[in-house]
């Protein structure tokens, strides 16, 4: 394992969360809700450039996967499918938390834009493959975390109880 890539997430959640304190919670009135969501959500931001991009091996070749029903599916191929869903449900569930007013047509773009930002990464420096299963899946898992939220803040609402303000 190297240590500049642990220094590397450490610099990128401190400079998001930076940024996110100057445009976001210094304008707010709950400002405590506010920075322990924008921890959350730099510890997830972390946790996901570290499993996606720095600690990968390089790989001798570029390629880029389609899912093909002639192969088809390995045990191996259902939990990368699972584990790419999981990666992309916080931040489906942290981004309203974190931004407000923020509609499902908005968590889509944002989780096709990381994804395929992610993979093109990934292919330009070949340390993976660019694989149109995982932008299907990360925008899916983002998704079912908007859409947990929202079912959460409707219980909650019913109840008189507001998720976030």
């Amino acid at each position: 394992m190297n240590i500049w890539n642990e220094w590397i997430e450490i610099i990128f959640s401190f400079i998001f969360f930076i940024g996110y304190y100057y445009f976001v919670i210094r304008r707010q009135e709950h400002r405590i809700k506010y920075c322990v969501i924008g921890i959350l959500y730099s510890i997830y931001l972390a946790g996901m450039l570290h499993f996606t991009l720095l600690h990968r091996v390089i790989l001798d070749t570029r390629q880029i996967k389609f899912f093909s029903l002639n192969t088809g599916v390995s045990i191996y191929d259902m939990s990368e499918t699972f584990y790419n869903i999981l990666l992309f449900i916080p931040m489906g569930f942290l981004t309203p938390l974190c931004f407000k007013n923020i509609k499902l047509k908005r968590i889509l773009f944002q989780c096709l834009c990381i994804s395929f930002g992610i993979e093109i990464i990934q292919l330009i420096f070949q340390i993976g493959f660019f694989d149109i299963n995982d932008l299907v899946n990360n925008v899916l898992g983002g998704i079912i975390g908007y859409l947990l939220f929202t079912l959460i803040e409707k219980e909650l609402n019913k109840y008189g109880k507001v998720l976030w303000n």
